[in-house]
């Protein structure tokens, strides 16, 4: 994955997830951090919401048959 922002362009890699408390925790790099992601269930819900959007949805269902015609071509 890969994160673009004013201070650059910098790759995340994540790492495992866990649970602390009342919070999921996502671990991971992001360049040469290690870094944490705390979200409560409610945050869940939002990036849920925010992620699964109609053209987040449909680039999801067509991701199968992308590969399987790809695989037909090689």
């Amino acid at each position: 994955m890969k994160v673009t922002s004013p201070a650059g362009d910098f790759e995340i890699t994540v790492t495992e997830s866990s649970v602390e408390g009342d919070f999921i925790v996502i671990s991971g790099q992001m360049g040469v951090w290690d870094s944490q992601i705390y979200m409560k269930p409610s945050d869940l819900l939002s990036f849920a919401g925010v992620l699964f959007n109609l053209q987040v949805v449909l680039f999801l269902v067509k991701q199968p048959f992308r590969c399987i015609f790809r695989r037909k071509r090689d």
